[in-house]
């Protein structure tokens, strides 16, 4: 826009054979959004590709175009998980081949790669790190990677797992979806029992898992006072001292928005 070269790149974006856009949430702006919603009609209805990528689902997309989530609505959807250990010692594997292409002498053991899948968890750019540091302690000290080594090399890397911070948006969609109910239907005012136990579930998860203050957990959950949050926090406190039922979905909600 500033170069005066919009109309160009809209004529290159519209002939690609591929896009992907990441983190698809922090699309902001009317103009933006209508620019790509057009994009990406364009595109489909070209039989191009189009890969979007966001930390929630269409429906979700609070700050983006109702027309925009609904067109995204209509692809296939799926939710990506973390990496599982099978998955990151094939990654390890890969990168390792790719390291020993530029360096012959960098030999990592299966064991060495198993003790890395296993105990660097955090995420795939910490595996590339893991083995950039692997390489960098074999080509400084000549020493022979071993597990031992590994565990020295990785100490930090390791060590550095931190709880995860979950968030009150996270807690209604995960609970929304546990419960067979909208996360529309949790923020609402509908009083029905499918939709008041849910509600008051995610509220005592937002209590208990976040450092939001009950004020705050109120105007999250469709502007309600904070001695509805109180009483809800009160209530499922209660109730699963005594209904074992519930507190084991309530441990499996905190192992989810944890895990």
């Amino acid at each position: 826009l500033k170069a005066q070269t919009a109309l160009t790149f809209k004529e290159k974006l519209r002939a690609i054979d591929l896009l992907v856009i990441d983190d698809l949430q922090f699309l902001q702006g009317k103009t933006v959004q209508q620019e790509f919603g057009h994009t990406l009609n364009a595109l489909l209805d070209g039989g191009q590709q189009v890969i979007v990528a966001a930390d929630r689902p269409p429906s979700e997309l609070e700050g983006v175009d109702e027309r925009l989530r609904s067109r995204l609505a209509g692809g296939l959807t799926l939710e990506l998980g973390a990496l599982d250990e099978e998955l990151r010692a094939k990654i390890l594997a890969v990168r390792v081949a790719a390291a020993k292409a530029l360096h012959s002498k960098f030999e990592v053991p299966e064991e060495v790669i198993a003790y890395v899948a296993r105990t660097v968890t955090a995420n795939g750019r910490d595996l590339d790190g893991a083995v950039n540091r692997l390489l960098a302690h074999n080509t400084l000290t000549g020493a022979p990677i071993s597990v031992e080594m590994a565990e020295t090399a990785l100490r930090d890397l390791i060590r550095q797992v931190e709880p995860k911070r979950v968030k009150v948006e996270d807690i209604q969609r995960i609970v929304a979806k546990h419960y067979q109910v909208s996360r529309a239907d949790v923020l609402s005012s509908r009083r029905t029992q499918n939709v008041v136990r849910p509600r008051q579930v995610a509220m005592y998860l937002s209590k208990t898992l976040t450092l939001r203050s009950l004020p705050e957990i109120g105007r999250r959950f469709g502007g309600r006072d904070h001695t509805t949050v109180l009483h809800a926090v009160r209530k499922i406190d209660e109730l699963i001292k005594t209904d074992q039922t519930l507190n084991d979905e309530i441990e499996l909600l905190k192992r989810m928005l944890l895990e």
